[in-house]
């Protein structure tokens, strides 16, 4: 089972939103009180490049994921929120994913955000994916609960 990553349209938002994982949903409201409806539109909306995972034989939108250059030329934040679905392509995802983060490299030198210590699944993918995690951020968004704050800088 195959994915593919394109540009992200509006319609992608709602089936994901509908079936985001409980870790995600959690992450979102502990991090900003909001809905994952509309936290995937924010990123959307507001990321310098937006784009969405997809199923290769059905198109079935499974995750999104981004960046915001926060300070040109130097660095900027990376989101990625999933679908339950996403489990059934952990394998094609995880091939591909170095390879999105590498691009967004190629934009900034420096890629980094905070994830829920509760995440577990995202946090062993940031480590795959070469993450350094820099400290644990005790009360953190609007639920004040621990976040953990990541980083990865281009070589070279």
């Amino acid at each position: 089972m195959i994915v593919e990553a394109r540009r992200s349209i509006l319609p992608d938002i709602a089936p994901i939103a509908a079936s985001m994982r409980p870790e995600d949903r959690a992450e979102v409201l502990a991090a900003s009180g909001d809905t994952p409806i509309n936290a995937l539109r924010y990123g959307y909306l507001y990321c310098d490049e937006c784009f969405t995972v997809v199923a290769q034989e059905s198109r079935e939108p499974v995750a999104m994921f981004g960046y915001k250059v926060v300070e040109k030329d130097v660095g900027a934040v990376v989101w990625l929120l999933a679908s339950t679905r996403l489990l059934d392509y952990r394998w094609s995802f995880l091939r591909q994913s170095r390879q999105w983060m590498d691009y967004f490299q190629t934009k900034v030198p420096l890629l980094y955000n905070a994830v829920d210590q509760r995440n577990t699944v995202h946090i062993r993918w940031l480590d795959w994916l070469g993450f350094q995690f820099i400290r644990t951020i005790p009360e953190y968004g609007t639920m004040k609960l621990p976040f953990v704050e990541f980083a990865r800088m281009r070589h070279g």
